[in-house]
């Protein structure tokens, strides 16, 4: 599996990098708007489809919650009944019909729920496949893209890229992280990167991270497997695997100790954290992505009492990068 800077540098070579160089935004505009900029400049614009993660599939679910769930948080899905959900698996990039191991994905995939909650309201939850985010706020984050797009392949060395990765340790790990292609949306982890604060009835709090383990076991294809199959096997795959039965995930999250950074993505928490299991995910549905997908927004800030988001800076900046890209696509 290639590197994200070979990967960045061999996407590079097409017409929408080499455009990328000289398309970035004002700096007076807001931050959503100029990461959603950057976006459209690196892939091309797409109308009706999101800037990034454009590729995705779409799902009915249910969420039904563990014994003892709400001793974490006194959040509503946490007890009682099995909650509805909305389910969205996609693949990094924007473009919407890359294949699943298009190397301008970064091996990247994502799972956004939308939670129903009984009042009507809604609680939305977004994960990468990835356990941590190359950069730990917003601006470096399109400082990162910015640097791919100025990264062609008549570039002098040290590129753009190359400098900005020799300055952020965090992003060069991320970048260079092999990440195997899933047999399905179904047999891949996922996990939320920012920490939210989970408050119980009696007042105690936590901050922790979300993750999310597929019941069968984590599952992968080779490389040279992932090159054969069809474009959309991902999808494809769950799909076949839903119409058999209901296919589960354990909803978990790892609990941060004292000293553990929650304001910031790009540091994993040690593995002997505890994690509280909050319940299953059952993907029961699959549903036609093309007609319900665009009017579905996730927002990390749309949280349910008893969740509230940590100061981590990402999770504005995903907020605001996710409206602006709603409001684009839905005009």
């Amino acid at each position: 599996m290639r590197s994200f800077q070979s990967i960045a540098l061999t996407a590079a070579l097409s017409a929408l990098i080499a455009a990328a160089a000289t398309c970035t935004g004002a700096e007076d505009e807001p931050l959503g708007v100029r990461l959603v900029n950057q976006m459209n400049a690196l892939y091309g614009q797409h109308p009706g489809v999101r800037a990034n993660h454009a590729k995705g599939a779409v799902f009915e679910g249910t969420f039904t919650p563990a014994q003892g769930a709400d001793v974490l948080s006194s959040a509503v899905f946490l007890k009682g009944a099995p909650t509805p959900l909305v389910i969205r698996f996609s693949n990094a990039g924007g473009v919407p019909d890359a294949r699943d191991n298009d190397p301008s994905t970064g091996g990247v995939r994502g799972m956004a729920i939308k939670f129903r909650l009984p009042d009507g309201s809604e609680q939305d939850m977004v994960c990468i496949s990835a356990n941590s985010f190359p950069v730990a706020t917003g601006e470096d984050f399109l400082a990162l893209l910015q640097a791919i797009g100025a990264s062609g392949p008549d570039v002098p060395k040290p590129t753009p890229l190359e400098k900005f990765l020799s300055t952020h340790p965090a992003a060069a790990a991320f970048v260079g992280t092999p990440r195997p292609v899933a047999v399905s949306y179904g047999t891949q982890p996922f996990f939320g990167v920012n920490a939210f604060k989970f408050t119980n009835a009696q007042g105690t709090a936590k901050f922790g991270r979300y993750r999310i383990v597929p019941e069968s076991g984590a599952a992968y294809v080779s490389d040279e497997e992932a090159a054969k199959r069809p474009p959309d096997a991902l999808a494809d795959n769950l799909r076949a695997s839903v119409e058999k039965g209901p296919v589960k995930f354990r909803l978990l999250v790892q609990v941060a100790a004292a000293d553990d950074p929650t304001t910031d993505a790009t540091k994993v928490w040690p593995d002997d954290r505890p994690t509280v299991e909050l319940g299953e995910i059952a993907v029961t549905k699959a549903l036609d992505t093309k007609k319900v997908e665009n009017d579905l927004l996730f927002l990390p800030t749309n949280l349910a009492a008893g969740i509230e988001a940590s100061d981590d800076p990402i999770i504005n900046t995903r907020t605001e990068a996710y409206a602006e890209s709603f409001s684009r696509r839905t005009k």
